[in-house]
């Protein structure tokens, strides 16, 4: 299969630098890049990249500011990006569901779905607007992190068949975000295990300071893991009882998303 895939990507190098550079683009921390830079982040020819992004450019998907010279993502995107929203029916069935979790929690949720092997990302969300709650926690649709870590990558790499779950590790690795950062295997391989055990994930600090998130699982029909649905807010305000209240309610929530859009939960033994 690795062969095959490999064969897949030598066939059509130029798309998988347009994917690449499109990626790296909707990053936050690189939105505004010049050749130079894309060309040497991404390990492309600078020619090469050059034509790419020319053609980028002529189409729409990425725009060239002549001053700064520098390339941002493109106004087309925003009109695939409409388009998909509309033509993913199971986003618009589960809001509901995301809707009820923040109502329940009083806490902002949000939905997840992979957006590599490599990393996950905010598809919706869900905040309150309430007189009474004027702190919360506030995020981007389109925002995306390295899956290993917070809750969101320890709930969707926990239910991964565990050959392919070693095989994202080991590429992906581990960042220090904060000091509460997971950063060896053993126990973030612990902290999977709980995972399973609980059916949700949770996490104090570990990607972003006096900051917890707790997250379960969505499968689809075959048992996969397709998305994570999970509620974020700040640590300082939060108690073990509501943590576990959170977990609860987003177990439920997730299997309410199940049923309406042919979800199963897989047949495995936990831990």
């Amino acid at each position: 299969m690795q062969k095959q895939n490999e064969k897949e990507k030598s066939e059509v190098p130029a798309l998988e630098a347009s994917i690449k550079i499109l990626e790296y683009l909707s990053r936050y921390k690189s939105k505004e890049r010049s050749l130079s830079q894309i060309s040497k982040n991404l390990s492309i020819n600078k020619s090469t990249c050059h034509r790419i992004l020319k053609l980028l450019n002529h189409y729409r998907y990425v725009s060239y500011d002549e001053a700064s010279k520098q390339y941002n993502l493109g106004p087309y995107l925003i009109i695939l990006g409409s388009r998909a929203s509309e033509f993913i029916d199971y986003l618009n069935l589960a809001k509901p569901y995301l809707k009820w979790v923040c109502e329940q929690t009083r806490l902002t949720s949000v939905l997840l779905e992979p957006l590599s092997n490599d990393r996950l990302m905010y598809v919706a969300k869900e905040e309150l607007d309430l007189p009474d709650n004027p702190v919360q926690v506030t995020v981007k649709l389109g925002q995306h992190f390295p899956v290993t870590s917070a809750s969101f990558g320890k709930c969707y790499l926990a239910f991964l068949e565990e050959e392919r779950r070693k095989e994202i590790i080991e590429k992906v690795n581990f960042k220090q975000f904060t000091d509460k950062s997971i950063t060896d295997f053993e126990t973030f391989q612990e902290s999977l295990n709980e995972v399973k055990r609980k059916g949700y994930a949770v996490s104090y600090e570990e990607h972003t300071s006096d900051v917890f998130g707790v997250a379960a699982p969505i499968f689809d029909l075959y048992g996969d893991i397709k998305m994570v649905i999970a509620c974020i807010g700040f640590a300082s305000n939060i108690s073990e009882e509501h943590i576990s209240f959170c977990g609860e309610k987003l177990k439920e929530a997730a299997k309410r998303i199940m049923e309406v859009i042919g979800g199963r939960e897989p047949v495995y033994n936990k831990i």
